[in-house]
């Protein structure tokens, strides 16, 4: 079996997807055939957070645990909680409050399997009331200048958010080459190479992954495919909940090979 190689470092403008990287971070083991049980991370929405919230609230996977920190490594918590059973819906109350332009890192935890997932938020500033009304009382100008710098903070923040890789993705069609990306709970993540529409060959099959979400769009998969005793691993970068490019390290658009493919810039869309 032929491994699905990327380029791990931007020096590079041609790498194979399955350079070897241990695993860190976001934990997602999906299971092979002969597996009985599963070990893939919960899913995690996270509302916005902002320097006057005295709770943090989203969805999660039902049952998750909920905890948040201060950094990724840090020992105590700033606040935890439970997705509802029923629901998936949680609600954190924080321990203290947060300053803005920090981040802060929400966790969602399957308390059976311990497989975790989670997602780094940016402390945005509150609007207030008080606020408000020294903008009226001061000149029209003044009043212009805080709009367009609200304006400027919405577009810094992404409109999307990106749950978990699970499902299948279908890449562009590089030199009459087409790709299909599927990650599932049950199966694990698989990669088939196809021409001209016509399936040339599977490259990765039944493979138990990690996630690593380096930012909200930009995450690290690493991968072990069935049998295998190494593993590999790839970057990509989310434009939209449903299509990402497939990047180095350094989150640049690089060309890959992908098995007897030809090195090209791939770009996947969930079907």
């Amino acid at each position: 079996m032929k491994k699905f190689m990327v380029a791990l470092t931007g020096l590079v403008t041609v790498a194979t997807l399955g350079a070897t990287v241990p695993a860190t971070g976001i934990t997602a083991n999906a299971a092979t055939k002969k597996t009985t049980s599963t070990y893939v991370s919960p899913s995690l929405k996270v509302n916005a957070i902002y320097n006057n919230s005295k709770t943090i609230k989203g969805t999660a996977t039902k049952g998750s645990k909920i905890t948040v920190k201060s950094t990724k490594n840090a020992k105590k918590n700033l606040a935890t909680a439970t997705a509802s059973s029923k629901t998936g819906k949680y609600t954190a109350k924080l321990s203290k409050t947060l300053k803005k332009n920090t981040n802060v890192y929400v966790y969602a935890t399957n308390p059976k399997t311990k497989a975790y997932f989670y997602r780094i938020i940016r402390v945005q500033a509150a609007a207030t009331k008080t606020a408000t009304k020294k903008t009226t009382s001061t000149k029209k100008t003044t009043t212009k200048t805080t709009a367009k710098k609200t304006t400027s903070t919405k577009k810094s923040t992404a409109s999307f958010s990106v749950k978990t890789p699970t499902g299948t993705w279908k890449s562009n069609t590089a030199n009459k080459y087409s790709q299909v990306f599927t990650f599932s709970q049950k199966t694990g993540f698989n990669q088939t190479l196809y021409k001209n529409g016509k399936k040339v060959k599977t490259l990765v099959s039944y493979a138990t992954y990690k996630v690593d979400a380096k930012t909200p769009t930009f995450w690290k998969i690493t991968y072990t495919p069935k049998n295998a005793k190494k593993s590999s691993s790839f970057y990509m970068r989310f434009t939209s909940a449903k299509k990402f490019k497939i990047v180095n390290s350094k989150n640049q658009v690089v060309k890959t090979t992908a098995g007897v493919a030809p090195a090209a810039n791939w770009t996947f869309t969930k079907n």
